[in-house]
Parts: C-alpha cells; structure tokens; sequence
C-alpha cells in the first residue's frame, strides 16, 4: 500500500507567525488500473475553476455572517473544497473555493478568534474583580467564619 505524496509549506498567519504544515497530496497515486489486464487506464479529468464567492461566510438560508468551516479538503494546489456549519440554523453546505479566498477567510477567523479570546478574557478578569471585592466586603464586615471553609 502505498502512502499520499506530502510536501512542506509555509503558512504565515497576519500576526507574523509561521507554521510550517505537511501537505498531503492524495492525487498523486500512481494509476494502477493499466497495470491489470483486461482493464483500460482511468480517464483524467481536470476539475472545474474554482468559484470564488465572497459571501461564502453568509448562510443563503438564514442570511447570518457567522458560518464556518467544520471540514475541508484540498483538491489541488489552488482549490479547496469546504464543508460549511450555519450555528444559527444548522444549514450545512459543501462550497469550493479559490486559495486566495481560502487564505482570505482564514485570516478573517483567526482574527474572529483572537476577538473572541479578548472579550472572554476580559470577562474572566472582570468576573474575578467582582469576586474579590465581594470577599474584601465581606471580610469587612466581618462575614466569613471558620466554618466556611
């Protein structure tokens, strides 16, 4: 059995951080079909150019601009083929699409990402706060005893 080809690249993110990633390249297996007699080689075809939809993050059921990717796979060098999730109303659609569009979107969840990571940390620091000054108040007041804890 033989295994996928792979390759290395260099995927840089907007903060400046670069990952290099195995690439995986199931396309490149050899044709074994000639190799039987009797049997004629697989025809190849050449996929369809890529359809670069810039609304390909808004749901076309419910309109939200919150879906996102659940799973995709590279069909070749510049194609990508998502599988996408609406959170909103559970609509999940399959779309193909462009590298730049895919390095677009990418760009455009990890600064999601990073927002989200602010905002739950900033809630974290401000949840913590107002627990503390519950403590120092009650303290004060002289509302904690032994038995307490």
């Amino acid at each position: 059995m033989r295994h996928a080809e792979q390759r290395i690249e260099l995927f840089v993110f907007p903060d400046g951080t670069e990952v290099e990633m195995i690439v995986f390249d199931t396309a490149a297996r050899p044709a074994t079909a000639a190799a039987r007699p009797g049997t004629a080689p697989a025809s190849c075809s050449v996929p369809p150019p890529p359809r670069e939809d810039p609304d390909a993050h808004h749901c076309p059921v419910c309109g939200s601009p919150l879906v996102y990717p659940v799973d995709w796979d590279r069909t070749s060098p510049a194609v990508w083929t998502l599988m996408l999730r609406c959170p909103e109303c559970e609509t999940r659609r399959e779309v193909t699409l462009g590298r730049a569009a895919v390095e677009e979107w990418n760009r455009k969840l990890y600064h999601a990402a990073q927002a989200i990571a602010r905002a739950a940390d900033q809630m974290t620091r401000h949840n913590f706060e107002d627990e503390a000054e519950r403590i120092v108040t009650a303290l004060e007041r002289d509302l904690i005893l032994p038995m307490d804890f």
